[in-house]
């Protein structure tokens, strides 16, 4: 009988204690000191004595104050209740209740509350965060309820407030409902993903080798593929040489996410006779609520992982978005041309039945989407058909190209995007070229006006593509867009009598994007550029367009001389005034990229309210993947992000961390 007594006994301490977390030690260490003091002075020990009995009564008023005022509170909270008078009083409230203060501390709660989350040690003045899986009023202010859990139960915890006086409390209503919440998260588990596993360029890859090598090589790529699905619990069937159908649940689908779909690499790195096989698989993910909506997004979500350079997995969400896992191999180009002669013949039929053309590339249009409209417009006027360039020349990078087709006889080609109305009716075609994003482009507004676009582009598709298209022209593996609309010219079912100054415009365009014939080339890549040199296109005359003033090649050396090593990359930052700062930036970045053990390269420049990036690489990392962490895009090797209202050290801290995550 002594030893629950005892437990009774140490818990009363306990329950004082933490109601007075401060004032209990500070009265033991005064009492201590004044027994002390009762050997050296009397007097002196009797007035600590007699100031600690005064405190100790300041204390229980002040205690009985707010308990009076916690009663006031309690009250109030009983007028708002419900009209139902069964429940009479909070205490006997049918959930379990807990009242709190702005800074988490626990004022009250009923017996329902302390049957469920304290049990036999009652105790005050505690943490709400604790019974509420961390969620504290920041938490709570913000949303009306709250899920918890405590002792392997779960609840939904729904907030109110009650203001007294010149103080307010807030108050939890738990509702218990662990089984509902199961049978939920058993219904999101087992909802129904489809997947499509393409083995992508199997023909561009293994086309050199004889049909036994081949069939080795496919057999022991559908082994990798079989032996990863293995690991989960799924159905899969092969359709064709290069394809896989899997059918699986959510539950699966999270489990292969937190391998990282190891597939990619084991593929990718597979070789055969000592040397790597060139094969990489692409997969796109359907999730929804019937198998047929999921095969839809599943093929969907394949297009976008094939657009984006294959080697990918890219899932479909909820909210419309995409998420994607790989993207490292470089892509392996198409030798075919099939269909760049079905496209070319389908754009000319849609050149023939408009009334005229404008072409537009994307803001701060450089050489290469100037060099591909001057190609569109020249394919246009073979055709008889009006063709005008929208460029804005005072934000251009490409003006030495501008100013060289201006003093060749093609002042009148080029037009600003506030004279566009002029040109505009029922059937006028719109060709976009070197972008395939609304947000990106010269004059957005123009895309709205129009009825219908063509699109022309080499980047890896984003999640924001245009979609309003009567022919999306997307080719990833080509090095630039003039090298595509130089094929195009090529394949045209007419003749098209190409200038030597537009020759010489197509052949800016690929120097500038394979930074002179070293990043992206390809056989097809200097296919274009010998067509472009039988044309009269002269390399020197190119290679001025490239010039640089003193004060560009000054600000560039001054940015490669500041800049730092992280994580293998470099990083620059132009945080001087300069003319021309994009074309500092972006020479800036490929420079860096010489620099032993530099991986990546970045360079940061602000114009107006946005932070701008410049990213490079060799293909080691793939620069795309970080630039869409921050919000941007682009290639494999070369992309661009954009922070809007960032400061320079902001900038870099998000830029280091899209770094850490990929490497």
């Amino acid at each position: 009988m002594k030893k629950p007594q005892n437990i009774n006994a140490m818990n009363r301490i306990k329950k004082i204690a933490e109601v007075y977390p401060i004032t209990i030690p500070s009265i033991v260490v005064c009492l201590l000191l004044c027994i002390v003091m009762l050997f050296y002075n009397v007097y002196f020990a009797f007035a600590g004595f007699l100031l600690i009995i005064i405190f100790g009564i300041v204390g229980v008023l002040i205690n009985n104050i707010s308990a009076k005022k916690l009663e006031f509170s309690i009250s109030e909270l009983n007028k708002k209740l419900s009209a139902d008078e069964k429940y009479g009083e909070l205490q006997f409230f049918p959930l379990p209740v807990v009242i709190f203060d702005n800074t988490d501390k626990i004022l009250w709660y009923n017996q329902l509350f302390s049957n469920a989350f304290i049990g036999v040690n009652e105790f005050e003045n505690v943490d709400v965060k604790q019974f509420t899986s961390g969620q504290g009023i920041t938490t709570i202010r913000e949303n009306h309820n709250i899920e918890c859990e405590f002792a392997d139960k779960k609840y939904t915890a729904f907030s109110s407030v009650i203001d007294y006086k010149d103080e307010t409390a807030y108050i939890l209503y738990f509702v218990e409902d662990t089984n509902l919440k199961n049978i939920k998260v058993k219904y999101e588990n087992t909802r129904p993903v489809f997947m499509l596993i393409n083995i992508d360029s199997v023909e561009d890859a293994l086309g050199d080798l004889r049909e036994s090598q081949q069939s080795d090589i496919l057999s022991e790529v559908e082994q990798l593929v079989e032996n990863w699905l293995e690991n989960y619990s799924c159905i899969y069937r092969k359709v064709n040489n290069s394809r896989f159908i899997v059918i699986s649940d959510n539950e699966n689908l999270m489990k292969m996410k937190e391998d990282k779909f190891s597939l990619l690499s084991m593929v990718r790195s597979y070789t055969y006779n000592e040397k790597v096989s060139g094969l990489t698989v692409s997969m796109g993910v359907g999730t929804g609520e019937t198998l047929p909506e999921c095969e839809k997004i599943a093929r969907q979500s394949l297009d976008m992982a094939m657009g984006r350079g294959g080697d990918q997995v890219a899932i479909k969400t909820d909210k419309n978005d995409y998420e994607f896992f790989g993207g490292v191999a470089k892509g392996i180009e198409k030798r075919t041309k099939v269909r760049t002669r079905m496209v070319a013949s389908a754009i000319s039929d849609s050149i023939s039945s408009c009334s005229n053309v404008l072409v537009m590339g994307h803001r701060f249009a450089d050489l290469d989407a100037l060099g591909s409209s001057v190609g569109v417009a020249m394919i246009s006027k073979a055709l008889h058909k009006d063709a005008k360039i929208v460029m804005n020349t005072k934000t251009t990078l490409a003006m030495p190209l501008a100013k060289h087709l201006s003093s060749n006889g093609m002042e009148n080609l080029i037009i600003e995007p506030e004279e566009v109305e002029s040109y505009l009716n029922a059937d006028t075609l719109l060709v976009i070229v070197d972008t395939h994003r609304k947000s990106f482009l010269e004059y957005p507004e123009l895309f709205d006006l129009v009825q219908k676009v063509i699109v022309i582009d080499h980047h890896r598709k984003t999640v924001d593509h245009i979609n309003k298209a009567v022919i999306f022209y997307h080719e990833p593996y080509a090095s630039s867009a003039s090298e595509m609309v130089t094929e195009l010219i090529q394949y045209v079912p007419f003749d098209v009598k190409i200038p030597q100054v537009c020759a010489e415009a197509l052949m800016s365009g690929i120097t500038l994007d394979t930074k002179n014939f070293v990043m992206k080339t390809g056989v097809r890549t200097f296919e274009a550029a010998a067509y472009l040199r039988s044309l009269g296109a002269d390399t020197v005359a190119v290679k001025q367009l490239f010039a640089n003033s003193m004060q560009t090649q000054k600000a560039k050396s001054e940015v490669v001389k500041s800049a730092a090593i992280y994580n293998e990359c470099a990083i620059g930052v132009v945080d001087f005034q300069v003319d021309d700062v994009r074309i500092v930036a972006s020479q800036a970045a490929d420079e860096l990229l010489n620099i032993d053990g530099v991986r990546a390269s970045f360079v940061l420049f602000r114009t107006e309210n946005v932070i701008n990036i410049s990213a490079r690489s060799y293909g080691e990392i793939n620069v795309q993947i970080i630039m869409e962490k921050l919000g941007g895009g682009g290639h494999h090797t070369m992309a661009a992000a954009q922070l809007t209202d960032e400061t320079f050290d902001n900038a870099l801290t998000l830029l280091k961390n899209a770094i850490n995550g990929e490497n």
